[in-house]
């Protein structure tokens, strides 16, 4: 809504404040250092009217009332404004180190430079910051703004108050971004407000879901309002009104709690709250393959410097992989800082909880970097797993991307393409089924998102390339070969480099997620939206041998805590590790949709034993994994609100996914509520043969 509206005309106001501030200060008047006049440019004129300061690059002057100090700089707000409800009358001023100013001081800032950070128009460089006493008032009512609306882009609403001091009437929903904590303490976390939550599937919203993602509230500590440590699915109330500054942050308008604001954290319902997920361990009669991204797992000037807090995060990535990863077969590692990292890292598996690690890793480009090296590892059970060939993956591009040179790397004219090139490992794995079983991992981790996308999805797409020769390479070879591409692909399930590299290989690459519930698939959240970065691919010939997939819970979803307790495997990074199953004998899934959330499924053998049963989810899917191929009865169990035609049918498996075509419905409106009936001769439909 439109800022209050001043019955004085501001600009002349501030006009003639203006020159008084310079005369008081030419002067010395307010008790400052004698210094020049300066003309004062008004915060609404630096803003301007467009998302970008036409004053950009500009060194201007200003004043203004302090409406919020943080770690790196403050707040400042025009008391007056300029009633112009397409200009935002308050502006960031960076000063890299906390300043000394308060919260309502009326402070001059002399000589600053006007950027766009991020985005974010702000002030930076400046001269000098000095409390003066000629601001028209000493306090500033908080302008009341509506809440971000689903399908409204973000900057449609709030981009002409950014940097003001303003106020939701309401607010209440549920966390999307659980509680993150950054180096200097500050605490941000992500609401969805609570009258879109039935709107949304699954009460998650995903990054694939543009509309609902600009609909989230983010909301930040940085001003000192003291911010609870929520989980995805927790209720929050937040103190009415809210109020606070609203920021523009990497992305995102953040409302910068004031200190006195009280969030509440409520109890969720029961099930609704982010559950605790557990991996696989491997039986001799099959295998588990993960990625596991560790994290800044180094000892870099960036990362883990101190020893006591490396040896925490240690014993906290042993435990997760111990504990939730159920000491996978084969792990591919990224984030170790070195080879030695990794080696550490096995070295502890092996003492505390007596599994025999050995790692595979070559050094690369990022590796020697001093501040934050990183480096694509590999572990793998020495009692099941022999090594036959580890390299990198490098390729050499035209294209500069400013890698560190290694001797031998690229010819001239040619540059690496990789910081952190794939790790290829050819290996076999020992097990009940016969002969050891071939394997060729390639372990990646891609060009961030960070900086300019627009040159990252570039450069990412040629990684996505190159990675894809070396899995043809293969192909070209043995067409039944087994290759998989893990890792930390940093790019969404179906974007374009994602499809470059599936589509790249000829025949295509299966991706194992196609097997996974749509309301599963994410690996990490960002700006409260969930995502997948972290991917696993199979050729055609290892495809029909996967008997599970899953993306083992215990990081995403759960608030980062105060005080690191290695005890406690919750944010052992911010990534969630991804596992699947190999079962050499074959092996059999099942799985569809059934329209309906809530169907229970037991799936019968001929002894009348129950082997697998699960429950549709919210958008009416469900998976059955590590079947045996063979003859089966599925019985089916609906909640009240539905009526089943037919309640029990014969399924027969084949080796690889069998899919479950879903029953068609009509919707009989009930006096109260909805009732659904599903009618079908036949429920379902198997298709047998390979995913």
């Amino acid at each position: 809504m439109p800022k209050p509206t001043q019955i004085v005309n501001r600009r002349n106001i501030f006009a003639f404040c203006a020159l008084l501030l310079a005369v008081l200060i030419a002067s010395g008047v307010t008790g400052a250092q004698p210094v020049r006049a300066v003309r004062l440019v008004p915060i609404y004129t630096i803003q301007g009217r467009g998302l970008a300061s036409e004053l950009r690059t500009a060194w201007v002057d200003t004043t203004g009332l302090v409406t919020g100090v943080v770690a790196n700089g403050f707040y400042l707000q025009d008391p007056l404004g300029d009633n112009d409800p397409a200009t935002s009358d308050g502006i960031f001023v960076y000063t890299h180190e906390r300043p000394t100013v308060q919260p309502g001081q009326c402070v001059l800032v002399e000589r600053a430079y006007v950027e766009e950070f991020y985005e974010k128009t702000e002030l930076s460089r400046s001269k000098a910051i000095t409390p003066v006493s000629t601001c028209a008032t000493t306090a500033i009512a908080p302008t009341t703004i509506p809440l971000p609306r689903y399908g409204i882009a973000p900057a449609t609403l709030f981009e002409h108050y950014e940097g003001m001091l303003v106020q939701f009437a309401e607010l209440s929903g549920i966390v999307q971004g659980p509680t993150k904590r950054f180096a200097n303490d500050m605490t941000e976390f992500t609401l969805l407000p609570a009258a879109l939550v039935p709107y949304v599937p699954g009460g998650r919203v995903f990054q694939s879901d543009g509309a609902a993602t600009q609909a989230l509230v983010h909301l930040s500590g940085a001003l000192g309002a003291s911010v609870p440590e929520v989980g995805w699915g927790d209720p929050v109330r937040v103190g009415t009104p809210a109020v606070g500054v609203l920021d523009f942050n990497f992305g995102k308008y953040q409302l910068l709690l004031l200190p006195n604001q009280a969030v509440i954290a409520e109890d969720p319902p029961p099930g609704e709250d982010a559950a605790e997920e557990y991996g696989v361990v491997a039986s001799d009669a099959d295998f588990t393959v993960c990625s596991f991204n560790l994290h800044v797992f180094g000892r870099g000037s960036a990362q883990l410097v101190d020893d006591v807090e490396y040896l925490a995060h240690l014993q906290q990535r042993a435990l997760a992989i111990h504990e939730r990863l159920g000491d996978c077969t084969v792990i591919a590692l990224q984030e170790t800082g070195t080879p030695q990292d990794a080696e550490n890292l096995a070295s502890e598996l092996r003492t505390r909880y007596g599994v025999d690690y050995q790692v595979s890793a070559v050094a690369g480009p990022q590796t020697a970097n001093p501040e934050f090296p990183l480096t694509n590892s590999l572990i793998t059970r020495r009692e099941r797993v022999q090594i036959q060939q580890v390299s990198a993956g490098q390729s050499c591009t035209p294209q500069e991307y400013e890698v560190i040179r290694l001797p031998g790397d690229c010819p001239p004219g040619q540059y690496p393409l990789f910081d952190r090139p794939p790790l290829v490992v050819d290996l076999t794995v020992g097990g009940r089924w016969g002969a050891p079983f071939r394997l060729r991992v390639i372990s990646n981790h891609w060009k961030s998102k960070a900086g300019d996308e627009t040159v990252n999805v570039v450069r990412r797409t040629a990684q996505a390339r190159h990675v894809a020769t070396l899995v043809q390479a293969v192909v070209n070879a043995d067409p039944t070969a087994h290759v998989m591409v893990l890792g930390d692909l940093n790019d969404y399930y179906g974007s374009a480099p994602i499809e470059t590299l599936r589509s790249g290989v000829t025949p295509p690459l299966f991706h194992t997620y196609e097997l996974l519930p749509p309301l599963e698939r994410y690996t990490y959240i960002y700006n409260g939206a969930s995502q997948v970065l972290d991917h696993i691919l199979v050729t055609p010939g290892l495809a029909p041998l996967l008997a599970s997939i899953d993306v083992i819970r215990f990081n995403v979803n759960f608030p980062m805590r105060a005080h690191l307790d290695f005890t406690q495997v919750h944010q052992a990074s911010d990534h969630d590790p991804v596992q699947v199953r190999i079962q050499p004998g074959g092996a059999a899934t099942l799985g569809g949709n059934l329209r309906y959330p809530g169907i229970h499924i037991a799936l019968v053998d001929g002894a009348g034993q129950v082997v697998a049963e699960t429950s549709t989810d919210d958008l009416g899917d469900f998976r059955l994994w590590n079947l045996t191929p063979g003859h089966f009865t599925a019985r089916l169990v609906a909640p009240d609100f539905l009526t089943l035609g037919i309640a029990e049918m014969t399924l027969s498996l084949h080796p690889g996914y069998n899919h479950w075509l879903g029953p068609t419905a009509t919707h009989q409106a009930a006096e109260i509520g909805m009732a659904a009936a599903l009618h079908s001769a036949q429920l379902a439909t198997i298709e047998s043969g390979q995913p």
